[in-house]
Parts: structure tokens; C-alpha cells; sequence
């Protein structure tokens, strides 16, 4: 029978159900390096019964396994910690497996380690995912010119950015575009791509917001096989891309570590492959964006300057869609006839007052949610002809985009006002305090429910309840 150390097996007994229910790879050892704990998501991980893996040593379920490569060992031993460390390895049944982790060693109140628990996350299917879709870039892209994007506008602001787009476009520099969700940057990259002299050589996306930090370099650099365990000799997008553009979506959300690495392909247009031996030359176009402002990002340190500089040679900014409401006419009847096919009545037009409500809307995400808007009230239409109401989402309309000053001084005032009843009752007491939290929060929030309710940390709907539960009054007070 199997001794544990009594604090260790205390706290398992405290935990055990609790782990039981967080669905992710898990596993416990003791002092002596075997498992106490091993949950159903290791032994589908692992290929190796859950049964079988309580009691035994870790080398003993993974005969393949070196003390110095394992990590729950190295905790245990020499009390290292690892905090979402990336390890490629084959499993049991010989499968290689992609795992993200975090591993720390265990202590008694001694401060003696008495053993290690890791926790992590399967990253195979990302990884293959991955695969795929490098292999669907090289078969759609490579060498094929394709078209021009449509990008539909009224307004001379968009006609300034496209004309700003057309001149940086023809010159081969490094282009940074900054624009809030959904108001189309990787058009603007595509259309940068089209009017330049690349525009017959591939034009390749990565969204690094996408993908864990880990696999961001394999997938940009390319891995050479035996560099780590499972390694396999792949392509990364900047071979893919040679020639032509590589996109970098959301660059704001690529560490700092590889930020520093693709700043220095850009200054060298040279990179090292993962376990490669000798630099590669490759001649590609970078492309970046961001959904957040350039400014707070370097001021918070989530972005290198030196890197910012080097990709800002070519700014474009984005407008949002609330910036050039004359835009929103065009692009309503121009999401009308796209997807006129996809539903079952037919739309001739759209109405005045639903054009109004489109005009009047504040559309935080942008052009994407414009489009979602128009196809959910296309399909909700019974009648032909006019698109006569638009049906909008209540919860997202209430995620306003931030006021202008003008804006914040002319704003009519939203309060509640509430009475609470006075008891000593301890029941009242409690309420009492939780009609005041709503009754702040609501304040707060300017008479916003969704966005009340995201600031008590509750959903709508038990808010609204709440709001009706206390009689709770709610008035707009003019400045």
C-alpha cells in the first residue's frame, strides 16, 4: 500500500474533486516520484490507463523518459518552477504530443518539498490545425495574383486612407495599420499587396493572437527535425511567403521575446529556423496591425519601440464606422444584394426608418458587425420588399465606444434612485447592502444593465431581476 505524506494526501483529499471538474491534463507526485494523482485528461493525453498510473513512478510509465527532461522531476528535486513551458514529446503508445504546462514543486509546512503537480493544455490539435492551414496558404496563394479587394465607401475620409493605401502600396516598406475590430485591416493589407510589385508571389496571414506564444516562432521560422522531440522539418511563413507579404494581425499580441526576433528580420531579412544550422535569406514584405492604440501600447511596455519604429516606416489609420456614418447607406445595400441569395424573402431595398436606425447606431464592431446586423434582420424579414426593421442586439449596442469630450459634457446624466429600508433583521441587512451594490454599479455604468452587470460580475438577466426584486427606479436627470 502506498504512503503519502499526510499534508500531501490532507490536501488531495481537500482538492481531489476540485480537480476532478477543471477537464484539463493533471497530475500529482509524491516525494518518491510516483503518481497520487493522474485524472482521466493525462491518461487520454498520455495513452496510459488512469488505474495503472496511481502508485507507480513517473520513468516507470514513461520508460522513454530521462530524469533531467522531465520537469515534475526537476521540481521535485531541485524545486524549479515552470510557468507555460512548451514541451514536444511521444507519449506512451508513441504518439507525439504538443503540451503547454505549468509544473511547481509542493511544500509541507516545513518547507520541505514533498512532491509536484502539473496542470496543462493539449496543444496537438492546434498544432495540426496549424498544419492545415499552412498547407491551404501554400496551395491557394503561391503564385497566383488575385483580384483586387472591394472596399465599399461613400465618404472622403475612406477615399483619403484608400489614395494613402495606393502610394505606400507601390513602395516597398514595412506598413503598420491601426483600427479598431472589424473595420477591415486585413483588406487594407490585401490591398497593399495588389498595388505593389508583389502582387503575383503569396500573400500569407497570421493572426498572432491565434496561436500560443510557443508556436508562434515554429510557425514563422520553421522547425528543423530532431530540434526538439516530435520535431519535424517544416516550412515557416517566412519561406512560405518569399517574395511576397506576410500579414501580421494583431501584432500587439506577439510577445516580446519574438518581437525582438522579427525585428531582427526585418533588419537583416535573415532568420534561424528552430535547430537550424545556417541563417535564411528571405525576401518578404511585412504587413502589421493592431486594434489598440500604438501610444498606450509602448507606454505599458506590451510593445517594443524599436520594433514600432521599424514597422511605422508606412502608417494607415482606420476609421471607425461611426466616423463616417455616410458610409453606412452603401455598405446596408451592399451587404443587402451579398447575401440576397442566402435567404429565403426577397429584400428590394431598405426602408427609411430602418436606414435611420442604422444610421443612428454606434456600431462598436464596426463594418463585421454592420453585415451580422443586416443578415439577422434579412432572415427575420416574413414580407418582400423593403427591409423595413432592423434587428439590433441590445447587449452589444450597449458596449459603447468612449465619448468625445464635447460629447461627455453634453451627455444627459443617468442615476437611480433608491430608499432602503431601514431593520435589523440580518437577512434585510444583506439585502439592503446588495441594493446598494446595483444601485452604484447602475450609476456607474449610466443607467447601463449589460454594463452594470459586468461590473457586479453577474449576467443580465439576473440583474434585471434583481433591479425588479428591489424596486429599484431608474430616471435620467438632465445637465
Amino acid at each position: 500500500m502506498m504512503t503519502i505524506d499526510p499534508e500531501l494526501s490532507q490536501a488531495l483529499d481537500v482538492f481531489k474533486h476540485f480537480f476532478d471538474l477543471m477537464h484539463q491534463p493533471m497530475a500529482i507526485i509524491d516525494k518518491e516520484g510516483k503518481y497520487i494523482y493522474y485524472n482521466k485528461e493525462s491518461a487520454e493525453l498520455d495513452g496510459f490507463p488512469e488505474e495503472q498510473a496511481i502508485g507507480k513512478p513517473m520513468l516507470k510509465v514513461y520508460p522513454n523518459l530521462k530524469k533531467e527532461d522531465s520537469t515534475m522531476l526537476q521540481a521535485l528535486q531541485h524545486g524549479k518552477e515552470y510557468q507555460n513551458n512548451y514541451q514536444s514529446y511521444y507519449n506512451h503508445v508513441g504518439k507525439v504530443v504538443d503540451y503547454l504546462h505549468t509544473t511547481v514543486p509542493l511544500y509541507n509546512h516545513q518547507k520541505e518539498i514533498i512532491g509536484a503537480v502539473e496542470i496543462g493544455r493539449n496543444l496537438s490539435n492546434v498544432r495540426q490545425l496549424q498544419d492545415q492551414v499552412f498547407k491551404l496558404n501554400s496551395r491557394l496563394y503561391q503564385n497566383q495574383e488575385q483580384p483586387l479587394p472591394e472596399i465599399v465607401f461613400a465618404s472622403q475620409k475612406m477615399q483619403d486612407v484608400i489614395d494613402q493605401t495606393n502610394i505606400l502600396g507601390a513602395n516597398d516598406v514595412p506598413v503598420l495599420i491601426v483600427g479598431e475590430t472589424g473595420t477591415g485591416k486585413e483588406l487594407f493589407a490585401r490591398l497593399i499587396h495588389q498595388t505593389s510589385d508583389r502582387r503575383d508571389k503569396a500573400f500569407i496571414s497570421l493572426n498572432c493572437s491565434a496561436l500560443p506564444t510557443t508556436l508562434i516562432e515554429s510557425t514563422l521560422f520553421g522547425t528543423v527535425k530532431g530540434a526538439f522531440t516530435g520535431a519535424e522539418n517544416r516550412q515557416g511563413y517566412l519561406e512560405l511567403a518569399n517574395g511576397g507579404t506576410l500579414f501580421l494581425d494583431e501584432l500587439n499580441a506577439m510577445p516580446l521575446e519574438m518581437q525582438s526576433k522579427l525585428l531582427r528580420f526585418l533588419q537583416e531579412k535573415t532568420y534561424w529556423q528552430l535547430g537550424g544550422n545556417k541563417e535564411i535569406h528571405s525576401d518578404v514584405r511585412i504587413v502589421a496591425a493592431m486594434n489598440q492604440s500604438p501610444a498606450e501600447l509602448l507606454k505599458t511596455g506590451k510593445m517594443r519601440s524599436d520594433l514600432f519604429y521599424r514597422v511605422n516606416v508606412g502608417l494607415i489609420k482606420l476609421p471607425a464606422l461611426r466616423e463616417r456614418t455616410e458610409d453606412i447607406p452603401v455598405l446596408a445595400r451592399y451587404f443587402i444584394d451579398k447575401h440576397q441569395h442566402d435567404v429565403k424573402v426577397t429584400i428590394s431595398g431598405i426602408s427609411e426608418p430602418a436606414l435611420k436606425q442604422l444610421m443612428s447606431a454606434p456600431w462598436p464592431g464596426n463594418v463585421r458587425m454592420l453585415e451580422n446586423a443586416i443578415v439577422r434582420s434579412m432572415v427575420l424579414q416574413n414580407e418582400p420588399g423593403e427591409l423595413q426593421h432592423i434587428t439590433l442586439d441590445d447587449e452589444l449596442f450597449d458596449i459603447q465606444a468612449p465619448l468625445t469630450q464635447q460629447e461627455q459634457v453634453s451627455q444627459p446624466e443617468k442615476t437611480v434612485n433608491v430608499t432602503p429600508p431601514s431593520s435589523d433583521n440580518l437577512i434585510e441587512q444583506v439585502e439592503n447592502y446588495e441594493r446598494q451594490l446595483i444601485v452604484d454599479a447602475l450609476n456607474q455604468a449610466n443607467g447601463k444593465i449589460i454594463t452594470a452587470a459586468k461590473l457586479l460580475n453577474i449576467s443580465r438577466t439576473t440583474l434585471q431581476y434583481k433591479v425588479k426584486k428591489y424596486h429599484i427606479q431608474m430616471g435620467v436627470i438632465d445637465n
